[in-house]
């Protein structure tokens, strides 16, 4: 049996059962079953014998035979009594369910295994619905004496699937295929690590013989597994390096010289300048930029990243920021603006609230390259934006927007660079003067070929205008001097039809040159004839989209895409860096700017209110501003926590008008309702803010010295110390203080524990990650790369570790995985390229 086949040729599996598993547990094919590990064993190496039970709930295993089978009345019902016995003694087995279709199946005096939770009540003990099995066929099966535990969902549960049918089938797969199942790995690799083969492995981690059996299984699994995943994004990394070509930005001009003289705010930290270092070295390197910057709240990024636009105006280029929400915009825009004040940059912003006749002014400015610098929100991903020569992006908080919403950007970079223009005059210079007859005839032919479009062409259209194959083509596009049928810009694949005009001699050779030029212009050229595209239209889209799986991401749009700076404030501990972003380079701001102190922090319960608001009061005294967190905007009965709009009330009382002024800020504000009550505080009309995490990102009042953040245990540890980043950016001390009940999880003790002992983003990341896993912390949006079957990367950093410097030296060894001892993982790589959902083209 082939592994890609559906699991509908397992026995016992219909169409209907096939369906369940696939909505319910994505399980499509063979290869998929045989992919899905068991969560948890249950180890049944042990027989009791009945005299030797202990009154103690657990669950046992026992060998016997049923004497005699009986129906007993009760309230409601009847159930189904058996009574069980072995040589040292008697039980009973006990059925409330299915009552009849067991009494039939029970076979009297033939002995069973037997294995099931114990009770005991009146000194007797029973056995509810136990597993049963004749001990012949237990003796037949593959299944270990270790029995594997499947994930499951309640809609399987009801459906009939339990975890018996799961091993059922799992075991008939295996029979079936085990001999078939290949290496993937070379014998280098399996030798260096001594790992077991993968078809044993495979074996031991469903049915394992053995505790040790089972831990080399799931090694060997989780290596191979981390090991593929590197590979993909380390070969990316290599093709975006070397196959990617970028805008160069080797002035160090006017712009970034003055303002780094005359305008900078303060001197840059060490971390800030070896950043810098490493962004100017990508950008002059001829290759596109992909690199993530981290750092942690108020370590400086934002002038990192202005720096880096001015290279980019310095060298012709425009530039872009895009934030996840308009208050985070808006911050940028203000601080760059306030930065650039008095220099000769065009600088201005664009939101869901910009107004149609600024839009219209935006996107004319930014068109004709007067505007140098434009920041916004999603909005900046609208096909109507269009930059004259986008040179560079940066993308703040990137765990926010997702992998297409990203890739989009590519697609707004700037026209073909000087040298590539030129290089293609000289490419047709060269074919005019070789061969001036066909090269003319070519001319001639493109003259008329935009008036024509043949049925084989509408066919193929509306196959790839529908998007089926996850790549944007376009109909009839201009490439140099030549109209294309049909191309994929990101891929730099031209797909072309021939009709019948295209079979003489004179004709073929005006393609042939066609192609060449097209060829050495840097795009693939694949043809096709009328017939193949009538007559065989899925043939056709199955190879272009092959061809397509084959091709490196190319230059967008016939130009370099810009260069991109992906920054994060939210620290990122390195084992999950590796595995989300192991295609990008990673730079960190590991200090922060001179003159900032640490944010004082202490845990205080309800009962210390009364002293933390004097506290307050004494601040405001000081001429300080104060934040007041809360986790909801109205009262929920479901959790018994302060809410906003009580807590305003509550607060009101405490700090009356005239003498206090409070804010309000939540997310169900209207957006100018919102920025008015913003502006007061920024302005220092009010003294305090009340709010909900509206403002966990892109507030920034260097005045406000205390943030009490309100029910403290119903945040996650990130939003705690995004939270806390808002205070602490002015030279005054500052404070954070987490209110919390009594009544505390341990999950919650250890994330207050957390915030109180350390400031340091990384080592609170760290201890995030054991807590809520690397799925939650990225969210839903970047989870796809951490959507693991066996590994996980916390647990398993050291093999994670492994894997990446081994993919690494075999793509330095190896680069396209063409050595013959190589062939195993170019096979295995090949066809996960091909079927997976993971591997995305922009990070």
């Amino acid at each position: 049996m082939n592994l890609d086949y559906p699991i509908t040729y397992i026995k016992g599996i219909s169409v209907q059962r096939a369906t369940l598993l696939y909505t319910e547990l994505d399980i499509k094919n063979c290869n998929d079953l045989l992919n899905f590990f068991p969560f948890r064993y249950i180890d049944k190496t042990q027989f009791y014998q009945i005299k030797e039970l202990q009154p103690n709930s657990s669950e046992v295993q026992i060998v016997g035979k049923i004497t005699h089978i009986k129906s007993v009345a009760q309230k409601k019902g009847s159930r189904l009594v058996a009574t069980f016995q072995d040589a040292s003694g008697s039980m009973e087995l006990v059925w409330f369910k299915g009552q009849k279709w067991i009494k039939d199946a029970l076979k009297i005096n033939t002995p069973y295994v037997v294995y099931g939770k114990l009770n005991h009540y009146n000194g007797s003990f029973s056995i509810p619905h136990p597993e049963m099995e004749l001990v012949s066929e237990y003796k037949k099966k593959l299944q270990s004496k270790m029995q594997p535990v499947y994930p499951s969902t309640e809609k399987l549960s009801n459906s009939g699937v339990s975890n018996k049918l799961m091993r059922g089938y799992i075991q008939n797969l295996l029979q079936q295929v085990y001999d078939s199942i290949e290496e993937s790995l070379s014998q280098e690799i399996i030798d260096d690590f001594k790992l077991i083969r993968k078809r044993e492995a495979l074996l031991n981690v469903h049915f394992p013989k053995s505790q040790e059996a089972l831990a080399k299984a799931q090694f060997r699994l989780k290596f191979e597994e981390l090991f593929f995943i590197q590979l993909q994004l380390v070969r990316k990394k290599l093709i975006n390096k070397t196959k990617i070509k970028g805008f160069v930005f080797d002035n160090v001009g006017e712009h970034f010289n003055h303002f780094y003289k005359n305008q900078l705010p303060f001197e840059l930290t060490n971390a800030q300048k070896r950043v810098l270092k490493e962004i100017r070295k990508d950008v002059g390197s001829g290759a596109q930029m992909n690199r993530l910057l981290q750092g942690d709240v108020g370590s400086g990024k934002t002038i990192v990243a202005l720096l880096s636009m001015l290279l980019a105006i310095d060298n012709g280029y425009q530039a872009a920021i895009m934030a996840p929400t308009e208050i985070l915009a808006n911050q940028h825009y203000v601080a760059v603006s306030e930065l650039l004040k008095g220099m000769n940059i065009s600088v201005d912003i664009l939101t869901g609230s910009v107004k149609t006749k600024k839009r219209r002014e935006i996107h004319t400015n930014l068109e004709d390259g007067s505007l140098h610098i434009l920041v916004g929100t999603h909005a900046l991903l609208e096909d109507k934006v269009q930059f004259k020569n986008l040179g560079i992006a940066i993308i703040d908080e990137q765990h926010r927007f997702g992998v297409k919403q990203r890739a989009k950007l590519w697609q707004k970079g700037g026209p073909p660079q000087s040298s590539q223009r030129e290089e293609a005059q000289i490419i047709r210079k060269k074919y005019m003067t070789a061969r001036p007859s066909v090269y003319k005839l070519m001319k001639e032919l493109q003259k008329s070929k935009k008036q024509q479009s043949t049925e084989a062409e509408q066919i193929l259209w509306e196959q790839l205008r529908a998007k089926k194959l996850e790549h944007k083509f376009r109909r009839q596009h201009v490439i140099d001097e030549f109209i294309v049928d049909f191309v994929c810009l990101s891929k730099k694949l031209i797909i072309e039809v021939d009709g019948k005009y295209h079979f003489s001699n004179d004709q073929k050779e005006a393609d042939e040159l066609r192609t060449k030029i097209l060829n050495e212009l840097g795009f693939k050229v694949t043809r096709f004839t009328n017939e193949e595209v009538i007559g065989n239209i899925e043939k056709v889209v199955n190879k272009i989209f092959q061809e397509l799986k084959s091709l490196p991401l190319g230059e967008v749009g016939g130009a370099s895409p810009p260069h991109i700076l992906v920054m994060t404030a939210t620290p990122i501990p390195r084992t999950l860096a590796m595995s989300v972003y192991g295609d990008l380079d990673i730079s960190v701001i590991d200090e922060l700017p001179p003159g900032r102190k640490e944010v004082k922090t202490v845990h205080r319960f309800d009962s210390n209110r009364l002293s933390v608001f004097k506290f307050l009061k004494d601040e405001i005294a000081k001429g300080r501003q104060v934040y007041i967190v809360y986790p909801l905007i109205q009262e929920s009965e479901a959790m018994d926590y302060k809410d906003l709009m009580d807590g305003y009330e509550s607060i009101s009382r405490e700090f009356p008008s005239p003498k206090y002024q409070i804010s309000i800020v939540h997310g169900k504000m209207k957006p100018a309702d919102k920025d008015f009550e913003m502006q007061r505080f920024v302005k220092g009309e009010t003294q305090i803010m009340v709010a909900t995490t509206v403002i966990e990102v892109g507030v920034n009042v260097p005045n406000a010295s205390v943030m009490i953040i309100e029910s403290a245990e119903r945040f996650g540890l990130s939003q705690l110390h995004q939270l806390r980043g808002r205070v602490g950016r002015g030279s005054d001390q500052s404070y954070c203080i987490l209110l919390t009940s009594f009544k505390l999880s341990d999950d919650a003790k250890t994330r207050l524990k957390t915030m109180v002992d350390t400031a340091d983003g990384f080592k609170i990341a760290e201890v995030d990650l054991k807590l809520r896993g690397p799925g939650n912390i990225m969210g839903t949006q970047q989870s796809g790369v951490l959507n693991l079957k066996i590994a996980d990367v916390v647990k398993d950093s050291k093999v994670l570790v492994s894997a990446r410097n081994t993919a690494i030296s075999l793509l330095q060894e190896d680069p396209n995985l063409s050595k013959k001892e190589n062939l195993p993982i170019r096979n295995t790589f090949s066809k996960m390229s091909k079927s997976s959902k993971i591997w995305g083209n922009i990070s």
